[in-house]
């Protein structure tokens, strides 16, 4: 993907602002103070210094792509490891499986077997970037209490379907909770009712709304198209009001 093409936001001052092209963006970080920065593809907000990483390292994961299609997967369903498979034998068999969450991968160049989860790359793949719901980054606490006891967790990404989260205990998968979000972001907290769909082992948290007040939908929709409506033209977004 032609990284000029892009599109990109910064969070400064509890402000959210753009859509910006790579040559505006420059611009206006020069006149943030402590600025964040988000573009299509990221699972959270990132640091000047972390952006300029993520752009080297998204160079070289676009030289590397040639090779990796040609490069051996291995693959462990539970405690069945399938036989050696290219990319997109990997990519065709991925999608016919109803959850990915119990399978590892392998490939040469990992120290360690990966959740499909973790590789950003695997999951535009499979499609998770063009769910129904469209998922943007936002920034807050998250309070959940239900049967299996109370967490606090950071939000990464909200859509109106549910809620990405890090820094929350793993959970089951299944579990009901009901959700307090307290962001900048929003006008007032948002509430909700939610259950686990996705645990990771890093503390990575997914949970699909069950239940959302008119209000909180309301004040979701109208933060997520600040995002999507990235060609639109430049906005000055500021606070979504509830």
């Amino acid at each position: 993907r032609n990284m000029d093409a892009r599109k990109w936001f910064i969070l400064a001052g509890e402000q959210v602002k753009g859509p910006y092209d790579r040559q505006e963006l420059e611009t206006a970080l020069a006149q943030s103070a402590d600025p964040l920065i988000w573009g299509r593809g990221q699972s959270e907000w990132l640091t000047p210094p972390q952006f300029e990483k993520m752009l080297i390292d998204l160079e070289s994961t676009v030289n590397r792509q040639r090779q990796q299609n040609e490069r051996e997967w291995r693959v462990r369903n539970g405690d069945q490891e399938l036989r050696p498979m290219f990319y997109t034998q990997m990519i065709d068999y991925l999608k016919t499986q109803a959850d990915v969450a119990p399978i590892l991968i392998w490939t040469e160049g990992y120290n360690e077997w990966k959740e499909i989860y973790q590789i950003h790359k695997i999951m535009d793949d499979l499609g998770a970037s063009r769910r129904r719901h469209p998922r943007v980054p936002i920034m807050g606490g998250i309070e959940a209490e239900g049967t299996a006891g109370r967490f606090r967790a950071r939000a990464l990404s909200i859509s109106e379907g549910g809620l990405g989260m890090t820094e929350a205990p793993h959970g089951q998968i299944g579990a009901q909770y009901k959700l307090i979000l307290k962001s900048p972001n929003l006008y007032a907290p948002l509430h909700a009712t939610a259950e686990i769909v996705f645990a990771g082992h890093d503390g990575y948290v997914g949970m699909k709304f069950t239940g959302l007040p008119s209000e909180s939908q309301s004040a979701i929709i109208e933060y997520v198209k600040k995002f999507t409506n990235a060609g639109a033209g430049n906005t000055n977004t500021g606070h979504t009001r509830v």
